[in-house]
């Protein structure tokens, strides 16, 4: 454990701590191989993302997806599970790809991160074994500090896609450039379909998109937001969060069916807000029914506040360059435009 403890240490990203973390715990349970699955809560499947002592081949035989599988969806729901012979079990998937790669046992275990399950971590041998309850309690707490290592992970992507747009902000004065790294970051860091962002038209009582990504063009076309027919909207920019976690049961959207013929089935609208004003609303689109964490929730805030950040500097920028431009009249019209000094 302290030479795990000190490997580590030394990892210089996720991919390597994790890969780092199959390896030792392989070598500690005095196993044929290790695979750390993460769940993929909006496609509902377990992906590898370290794996120690099992062949490319049997690594790339696919996802696994959990209405497949009862097996996992226990163990996703806090049961470590040991099977002594795969091969006497109907349950397993990918039964055929197990047996060539010869794995006999198998041991899983939830692997946990601020005491929600976020993935399995998986261990396999070459014979039959029946794992005593030491060694599942010890699989446990080394999958425990995978969780701590994979929420670091999170924390950390979300926090570079924070600092890359809080550049963007200082160094350039193009707003379209900035909200368009915005959505793309919510998007992006939290693996979600698409995002949006929309802005107030006071005069049209309505939401015109300014940015988007992941969103066809015949969906970004349908119209604007008209805050009389849209009580999510209407909600969101009295400054409250608004979550959908399945928009079949919800009536408070105006495009409801475009909104199912984009293939989204839940959502999370944000305000933009500038003094305690909601200047506009950032959207996030799930493909599947999904109910939000506090965590990307937080996430998201943060992204929203820096596009409040990026069009209140636009305005100042704006107001300061109109300011400078009557400014400049005024003095060439002083000057008599430029011809001679002015008059006494």
């Amino acid at each position: 454990m302290c030479r795990l403890c000190g490997d580590l240490a030394g990892a210089s990203d996720l991919n390597t701590t994790l890969d780092t973390l199959a390896r030792n715990i392989t070598k500690i349970m005095g196993v044929k191989g290790c695979t750390i699955r993460v769940l993929d809560e909006k496609k509902q499947t377990l992906e590898i993302v370290a794996a120690y002592g099992l062949s490319a081949a049997y690594l790339r035989k696919g996802p696994v997806v959990l209405k497949e599988h009862p097996v996992d969806r226990k163990i996703i729901k806090g049961t470590a599970i040991s099977t002594e012979d795969i091969t006497k079990e109907k349950h397993v998937l990918y039964l055929k790809d197990a047996k060539k790669e010869g794995i006999k046992s198998v041991l899983s275990v939830p692997l946990k991160a601020e005491h929600r399950i976020i993935g399995v971590v998986r261990v396999y041998t070459t014979v039959p074994h029946v794992f005593s309850k030491e060694e599942v309690e010890k699989l446990k707490a080394l999958a425990w500090l995978g969780g701590i290592l994979a929420d670091r992970a999170k924390i950390w992507d979300q926090m570079q896609a924070l600092m890359r747009i809080a550049q963007s902000i200082t160094s350039t004065l193009s707003l379209d450039e900035v909200l368009q790294m915005i959505v793309e970051n919510a998007a992006g860091t939290l693996g979600m379909k698409a995002a949006s962002l929309r802005l107030f038209d006071a005069e049209k009582n309505t939401l015109e998109v300014r940015a988007a990504f992941g969103l066809s063009r015949a969906y970004l076309e349908k119209g604007p937001v008209e805050l009389e027919k849209s009580r999510i909207d209407r909600e969101c920019l009295q400054c409250k969060v608004i979550a959908i976690k399945d928009i079949s049961k919800d009536r408070r959207l105006q495009y409801a069916a475009e909104l199912a013929g984009e293939g989204i089935a839940a959502l999370l609208s944000l305000p933009l807000t500038v003094k305690g004003h909601a200047i506009g609303v950032l959207r996030v689109y799930a493909s599947v029914p999904y109910a939000f964490q506090e965590s990307e929730i937080e996430f998201l805030s943060s992204l929203a506040c820096q596009g409040a950040i990026a069009i209140e500097n636009a305005r100042l920028y704006g107001h300061v360059r109109n300011e400078y431009s009557e400014l400049a009249r005024d003095v060439w019209k002083w000057y008599d435009w430029g011809s001679r000094f002015p008059k006494i």
